[in-house]
Parts: structure tokens; sequence; C-alpha cells
């Protein structure tokens, strides 16, 4: 085996253990480490959960004195910064590493290079690029939350193969599998904040309750213009529990506002568009103000359709049943965008395919992005 294909393949392994933290170590991004001694792995480790070690340290711990003069493969540059834990570049010369080979540059304006430059002005070589889309791909999150200052924003959708996502009644239990669901809830439990509109409240009277093993709970927000969500609503009467805030227009009743603070949920004005939209890039903001990173997005055809509206869908996660609803009133996954001509149809890139018990789970990405 090539030199070249076998330092892919260490980096491959140190992403293949960075995943293994994924939704566990924010704010932190999730990184993985291995340490290479004559051609072979003597130290693994991974970031587990924010205030742990740093991957790198648990690699080298793991490596012992195999450490010194060995390659460190890291999935994202060493910190060089005081946080939950001392700098890992300062650990990285005192166990005497010789070489350091990482994907891609920390984002993090605390870091941003400074890392491998310490690194280099140790005597360290540091190689950079190894992997780099495969790496900003995992923590695409935390890319987006420090170049861009906003959320990363995820649209899950649950359809059936005609892209129905609820009958004429408004009944959608269930339209996937169970696989599909937990699939569903584990994806969710990475986020900090999840979006629904006031007509999935409506409809099912949601909790969106974390799974009671998450150390931090995500946000519940409702997108609801004139704040007609019921105060006897499930997701209104745990509100004083686990958070929620609700978004709306300048036009919504004072009263309805209190009720809502009454019950403990928190509500922020937006700008409202003449057309009843609500301006989610305002909403986006307040969420990066209470500094989340990934935005999960369950909300109905209304919702779905507003993201992608105003540019601002990052990420859709398609689950399709192998099901046909039919017309006669059935609801969109999606409304009208005002396309007239198929070439204007937004266009996606599909990033991966599986299987969920006989549902097609669908990832894709916009081809083009406004941000």
């Amino acid at each position: 085996m090539r030199w070249q294909e076998r330092e892919r393949l260490l980096m491959q392994d140190a992403l293949e253990l960075a995943r293994l933290g994924k939704g566990k170590t924010y704010p932190n991004p999730a990184v993985g480490a291995v340490v290479v001694k004559s051609g072979r792995i003597v130290g693994r480790g991974f970031h587990r959960r924010w205030g742990s070690d740093h991957a790198e340290i648990e690699a080298m711990r793991d490596a012992g004195k195999r450490s010194r003069g060995a390659n460190l493969y890291v999935t994202l540059e060493p910190c060089c910064h005081y946080g939950k834990t001392p700098p890992c570049v300062d650990a990285i010369i005192a166990q005497g590493i010789r070489r350091v080979v990482i994907p891609t540059i920390d984002p993090n304006p605390l870091v941003d290079g400074k890392g491998a430059k310490a690194l280099r002005q140790a005597g360290i070589r540091v190689d950079i690029g190894l992997e780099a889309e495969a790496a900003r791909r995992l923590n695409e999150e935390y890319f987006k939350h420090m170049t861009t200052g906003l959320p990363f924003v995820t649209l899950k959708v649950a359809q059936t193969l005609d892209g129905k996502i609820a009958t004429r009644t408004g009944d959608a239990h269930w339209i996937t599998s169970g696989a599909s669901r937990r699939l569903v809830r584990a994806m969710r439990a990475g986020a900090q904040a999840l979006v629904i509109g006031r007509g999935t409240v409506a409809a099912d009277d949601p909790m969106l309750l974390p799974e009671p093993r998450r150390r931090q709970a995500y946000v519940r927000c409702v997108l609801d213009a004139r704040l007609a969500t019921s105060p006897r609503a499930r997701i209104v009467k745990t509100a004083s529990e686990f958070p929620v805030t609700f978004y709306c227009g300048p036009a919504a009743p004072p009263s309805r506002r209190r009720a809502l603070e009454r019950a403990g949920a928190r509500v922020r004005e937006v700008r409202q568009s003449a057309a009843g939209r609500l301006d989610l890039r305002q909403v986006l903001a307040d969420l990066a103000a209470l500094k989340t990173m990934h935005v999960w997005v369950e909300g109905g055809s209304a919702v779905f359709t507003s993201f992608l509206r105003q540019g601002l869908a990052d990420k859709l996660v398609v689950f399709v049943a192998p099901r046909v609803m039919g017309g006669g009133g059935s609801i969109d996954s999606f409304a009208d965008l005002g396309v007239l001509r198929a070439s204007q149809c937004p266009g996606f890139a599909v990033d991966g395919l599986e299987e969920a018990e006989g549902d097609l789970v669908i990832t894709l990405y916009p081809k083009r992005r406004v941000r």
C-alpha cells in the first residue's frame, strides 16, 4: 500500500473515532485522534463530552511512552488556549510528538491557525489538508456557526412516496416506521434548538421532550405569528421545566404573550413580511445569541417552505415511507414556492441513502445556499 493511501486511512480512523462523540461535545466540535509509530497505531482517543479530555490527550495517554517521536493524526487543529481543559498544543509538545497531521484549521477565533503555528515554532512538523472535506462535514454545525455567527439548519421531513406529510384531516401518525422515528430522535439529540410551527402544535399537541439521558435540553421553538397557541397545549404546560420560545409578529396580541410568559415560555417578536411570513433570519440570530449551533426543524409544510424561501436550510434529511396517500386535500411536504418553470426548482445534491425498516432515508444539501 502506498504511504499516501495509508495516511488517508489513518485519518479516516481518526474521523471514525470522532463520530463516537458526535452530539455529546457541544459547544466543542467532535474530534478524534490516533498516535502512529513505525506505521502502527499505538494510541487512540476521541473527545467524549464537553469538559472531558480532548481527543489528542486521550490518544497520547493511550500510547504512553510510545508518543515520543510518533506522528499524531487529529481531525481538527489542536487548541492553544485554556478552556475547560489546558491547551492540547502544550501537551503535544511535552509528549515529544514529532509530526502532527490535521485536515483543517479550527475556525474558532481563539485558535484559527495559532495552534499549528505554536507546534511549528516548537520544531514539530505540521501537515494540513488530509481528508479536509470529510472533517468539515463531520463538524458542519460548528464550522457554520464559527464562520457566519448563525446556527446550522437541518430540515427533517417525513413523507409518503408521493410527497405527503399528512392526510386531509391532518393525521400524520405514523407515516414512517418505528426505526425511522428512533433515528430521528437520535439525530435531534445533537441539536440545541428544535423548531416547529403553530400548525404542528394544533394538529399533534406534541411535547417534544429531550431523551431523559440528555445532559442538556434543547430549546423547543414555536413559530406562531399571532400567538394563537392554546395555553393548554402540552408544549406550554411543560414550559416551566423544559425551555420553550415562541416567535411572533408585531401584531400578536399582548394578552396572549402575557399568558404564555406566565406559563414559563419565552416570547420574542420578530419582523414579519406583508405576506405574513416571520423573518427566520432574525429567529436564527436570536438563537445564535443563545449560543445555538444546530437548529433542527420539524415543522409542517408552511415552516419547511419558509426556510427554503428565505434560503436558510443548510441540510435536508428526508424520510420516505413506501406508501402513497394521493390527492384530495392531503398535505404536501412543501407549499407554493413560486416556481413557474422547472428550471426555477430549488436544487439539492444527494449526500447519503440508507434504509430504516423499509423507509428510505435521504440526506441532501442545497446546491445554492443563501446565508
